[in-house]
């Protein structure tokens, strides 16, 4: 039997509000009953262990990996040799002290909502004599995680994870794997909850370590999900909004009925309105419709990827250390943008944007792992095209570490290094189409400029207010490089001295292209080549003196597109959308590329 209008539509009731200081988990659910038989779910056509030997026994309709074998027979040495060695890595916090974790801070909500419980995200265990234990990988039934839009029209799946979904939030308050103390998972490690040694916040978000967690994050929540519903093929789709098909909101998660609805989302936003990966709240979207702005959507993923393919700092995020703050100093990689835009157009437009505009409460909202599946899946792809290499071969990132409560009822701690291979996670994805990742751009026709030309100068020493579009002529450092200068160094804008002064959500667009007679420009903004976006940030950052922040973009392939690498200098547009935002200074400089890696 599945689940029934009348209960799920009373629980609903008791458990939300139009306040955000509503918030329940403590309203107990009806008892439901679980699935017969019958509606027993089969992800693959045979039960296999998880392994790269078993490619014979996987349905055909799997991702191939067997290219993966190349990344994988020379792990450490084919990135270059000997790993760095700085001993720097993030270590996870001090489950034992009580003071270790502290109240959440987030400036919107402590705005709008002043002692609201939404920022007490400390585990129910912290305090408390644990047992920290290294986690054993399953070697299970292989998972598949499968479209949103494909699974909406299967209903035995949808029962079993509607199922799965209300047994996580029957489950008494203070279990760990209770649905809201999950949600505080995301909110402990991303809004000041927990420190470092020294004092400074341990922040997920913002540099390299954003992916990897995320995926160990995924990884728990779905097994837990299949543990409540004794189902180890259990598997969370994912919102493959890289596809036209698959750029609307999901309409499973639009069932008031169904335990995994929430009612605090842009509901302006629901089918049949298209995903604007430039969504800025009080400035709207882009202004396209229809097939624009789809492909504007995946040009600007396709952009994201060929920058980064050559310097994974600029797809993944920066470096970040142990003892160091990661949202104030770091810059973000354009895969997390193109998210955190996400983000902003699937939470409600009015400010504390609460759930999915948070990250203090997004997770609280299952439309959240979604999100979270689809960007962890393009990551895969994006390591499929570096076949594999490591990212950053620096001890720092690959033995970074965090803890969890996984599927055993057992704390248990996990290494950025064993996150690279989801073969050790016993799941894939069931295959959709990525036009865009080779697609060819549509060059622009180099017409005379219609309207007024402006004189542009440089930046200037003295911060700015991004309070109006800022244009600037900006020196390159080498005009007309080689294929195999190119090769060997990416062409990267550094803007640096950010400062969002009220720490609340931000954005702005950047624009480049060469000027007119030297040192002029028309009305056309030029080549958009990507997004400084931020959720709302922790009030912490607002009352101590910390570093401000810097955003990196790659240019190489946007002067090959426009034709303009022989120019001299060039043009930058910095488009303001939303957020009080000063910039420090901006700069064209050479990065080198990860040489040894291969990717096409």
């Amino acid at each position: 039997m599945g689940l029934t209008t009348q209960s799920l539509t009373s629980f609903l009731s008791a458990t939300t509000s139009a306040c955000p200081l509503g918030y329940s988990t403590t309203s107990k659910q009806p008892k439901l009953a679980a699935p017969s038989s019958t509606t027993s779910l089969n992800l693959v056509s045979t039960r296999v262990r998880c392994s790269l030997k078993d490619e014979q026994s996987r349905s055909s309709f799997l991702m191939d990996r067997r290219d993966m074998l190349m990344g994988l027979g020379g792990l450490y040495g084919a990135t270059g040799g000997m790993l760095a060695a700085n001993a720097d890595p993030l270590v996870p916090p001090d489950l034992d002290d009580k003071s270790a974790c502290v109240r959440a801070t987030e400036n919107n909500i402590e705005t709008k909502c002043p002692g609201t419980d939404l920022l007490n995200c400390c585990p129910e265990y912290q305090g408390k004599p644990v047992t920290v234990k290294n986690y054993d990988f399953p070697r299970t039934t292989l998972r598949v995680r499968k479209p949103a839009q494909k699974v909406a029209n299967d209903p035995v799946y949808m029962n079993k994870y509607k199922m799965a979904v209300h047994k996580m939030k029957g489950l008494p308050d203070d279990h760990p794997w209770n649905y809201y103390q999950q949600a505080k998972v995301h909110c402990a490690f991303c809004n000041d909850a927990y420190h470092q040694e020294n004092g400074v916040p341990l922040q997920v978000h913002n540099s390299w370590i954003f992916l990897p967690w995320h995926r160990y994050y995924l990884h728990f929540y779905e097994r837990i999900l299949g543990k409540l519903i004794n189902d180890e093929t259990f598997a969370l789709p994912y919102w493959n909004f890289d596809i036209k098909e698959g750029m609307t909101m999901p309409t499973i998660f639009l069932d008031k009925t169904s335990s995994i609805y929430n009612e605090r989302r842009d509901m302006d936003h629901y089918p049949p309105v298209l995903l604007d990966y430039k969504y800025a709240y009080t400035d709207g979207d882009s202004g396209l419709e229809g097939d624009d702005l789809v492909q504007e959507n995946l040009e600007y993923l396709r952009k994201a990827f060929k920058m980064g393919l050559p310097l994974p700092e600029l797809f993944m995020g920066d470096r970040v250390r142990a003892g160091e703050v990661a949202d104030a100093t770091k810059s973000l990689g354009q895969l997390e943008a193109i998210h955190n835009g996400v983000h902003f157009w699937v939470g409600p437009k009015e400010s504390p944007h609460i759930d999915m505009g948070s990250f203090a409460t997004a997770a609280r909202d299952s439309i959240f792992f979604c999100l979270h599946s689809n960007v962890d899946r393009l990551w895969d792809f994006y390591r499929r095209r570096r076949n594999y290499c490591i990212e950053f071969n620096d001890d720092d990132w690959l033995n970074s570490t965090f803890v969890f409560y996984d599927e055993n009822k057992e704390i248990v701690k996990v290494q950025v290094k064993d996150s690279l291979d989801i073969n050790n996670f016993c799941y894939t994805y069931e295959v959709s189409p990525a036009p865009w990742l080779d697609a060819v751009p549509k060059k622009k026709l180099k017409t005379k400029p219609k309207g007024q030309l402006v004189q542009v100068k440089e930046f200037g020493s003295e911060p700015r207010a991004l309070d109006s579009v800022i244009r600037v002529l900006l020196t390159r450092p080498k005009k007309s490089r080689s294929k195999e200068e190119k090769e060997d160094q990416s062409e990267v804008l550094l803007i640096e001295g950010i400062e969002v002064t009220d720490s609340k959500e931000a954005r702005f667009d950047v624009y480049v292209d060469a000027p007119i007679d030297s040192d002029r420009a028309g009305p056309d903004k030029g080549d958009f080549v990507g997004s400084f976006v931020r959720l709302p940030e922790a009030v912490k950052a607002m009352k101590e003196k910390v570093k401000k922040g810097q955003f990196k973009l790659g240019l190489t392939g946007a002067l090959e597109e426009n034709e303009i690498e022989d120019a001299e200098k060039i043009v930058l547009t910095l488009v303001p959308r939303v957020g009080n935002v000063t910039i420090g200074g901006v700069s064209i400089l050479l990065f080198n590329n990860d040489v040894s890696c291969p990717y096409g």
